[in-house]
């Protein structure tokens, strides 16, 4: 069955309501002009007698089903160690940023965290990004998580196909 109007009922249409008909209107007539003509009807055809048998070895191929995937929550491993790091490490060689913290001194805390993770001193305004140990140690985990746990050497691919829970690299 032809998918579009043809020309010559559209010519048909603007004919018979004239040059003032808007664009609905002439397609509208057109339509029923096709749908009432011989044309249509005979590229219609019966529904009734469009069961055809097969001819031929041709056979029906099985479709394909989607898979179903559960989601699992993981837990990339290295750069949560490296963000890790900046909590549990002290930037002055006394406390910790979480020692700090549980014993309600939030200012000393924060000042623990930001020297682990920029490098700068709110306390004397100096900066220093070699203080930076955390920092240091999350880049590292991205990059770990990058390049070992990605294309290279695809541990994680290898974690979920044994089906380790919550870990990936």
């Amino acid at each position: 069955m032809p998918r579009g109007l043809p020309a010559s009922y559209i010519k048909r249409a603007k004919r018979e309501l004239g040059k003032g008909a808007s664009f609905s209107r002439i397609f509208k007539r057109a339509w029923q002009l096709y749908k009432g003509s011989k044309v249509y009807k005979a590229l219609k055809g019966n529904p009734r007698k469009s069961t055809k048998k097969r001819k031929g070895g041709s056979r029906r191929v099985a479709r394909r089903r989607k898979s179903r995937r559960s989601r699992s929550l993981t837990i990339p491993l290295a750069p949560t160690l490296g963000i890790a790091s900046g909590f549990l490490t002290s930037a002055s060689g006394t406390d910790t940023p979480v020692k700090a913290f549980l014993d309600g001194r939030f200012e000393d805390g924060m000042w623990h965290l930001m020297m682990n993770f920029t490098g700068y001193n709110f306390k004397d305004g100096s900066f220093n990004i070699m203080r930076a140990k955390s920092l240091w140690a999350t880049i590292a985990g991205l990059l770990i998580h990058k390049f070992v746990g990605g294309s290279p050497l695809n541990l994680n691919r290898l974690l979920a196909r044994n089906k380790v829970p919550l870990i990936r690299i």
